[in-house]
């Protein structure tokens, strides 16, 4: 399954709109709560949208409202509902939704990355406020870290092996491909701890698999980490506990 909030990422308002009249004014544009929205290879994906607005005589909607990605990428956010915050009613928050579906062949593997917010505010006495890029939101394709394995006991000083394969979702097919060339770290936590350390990095191959010897220095559990990028989510595979006794 995949997640909405692997790295967070606050949106900003523009600091100068593209079109302005009277006195309305643009406070922030927060995207799925100032998380990253990741996707999988199938999956349908509904999340929040928040403007905050001001103007002297209150706030009427936010219409129309939009959000579009790379290569003419665009996605429709739902009606804007707009609720005053301060006792001067010069303040409103406004709520919407958006929806994003890999399935709908509109979304496509090259229109991952930054994404921003096309908009229109309206207050009650005509002034607007207008922007293309009133704020900016990541969405990426999500990550598969699988096929983790090695040993489940070994002597203290023994080398280990221990493998797995990276994958990433491919809107453009509904699958997952093997995500080559890529760094995933290797991490260990010791038995009665709560912190993971990394121990080394490898680079995966043209099939996303890896492969590392180490050499067993205590019981305790590995797993691997990939941090993602711009247009890919992080991942984490399954913890492999490695039981380890005295050596020979």
């Amino acid at each position: 399954m995949a997640a909405i909030g692997a790295v967070a990422l606050v949106l900003v308002p523009a600091t100068v709109p593209e079109t302005s009249e009277g006195d309305t004014g643009l406070v922030s544009v927060v995207v799925n709560g100032g998380r990253t929205v990741e996707l999988g290879p199938s999956e349908t994906r509904t999340f929040p949208v928040e403007v905050t607005a001001t103007d002297r005589s209150g706030i009427r909607t936010v219409d129309p409202i939009g959000l579009w990605g790379p290569n003419y990428a665009t996605l429709k956010v739902g009606p804007m509902s707009c609720v005053p915050v301060d006792a001067t009613g010069t303040v409103s928050r406004c709520t919407g939704e958006a929806t994003v579906e890999a399935t709908s062949r509109v979304l496509f593997d090259d229109q991952a990355g930054s994404w921003f917010v096309d908009l229109r505010i309206q207050a009650n006495d005509g002034d607007r406020y207008i922007s293309k890029s009133a704020g900016g939101f990541s969405l990426k394709r999500t990550a598969l870290l699988d096929e983790a394995s090695g040993p489940a006991t070994a002597s203290d000083g023994e080398k280990i092996r221990l493998n797995g394969r990276l994958q990433r979702a491919m809107w453009d097919e509904h699958g997952y491909i093997p995500q080559q060339g890529t760094t995933v770290y290797l991490q260990f936590r010791a038995d009665g701890s709560n912190t993971w350390s990394t121990l080394t990095a490898v680079n995966t191959d043209h099939e996303g698999r890896f492969s590392l010897q180490v050499a067993a220095s205590g019981s305790g559990t590995y797993q691997w980490y990939a941090p993602g990028d711009k247009w890919t989510g992080s991942a984490t595979s399954a913890e492999l506990p490695v039981t380890v006794g005295p050596g020979q």
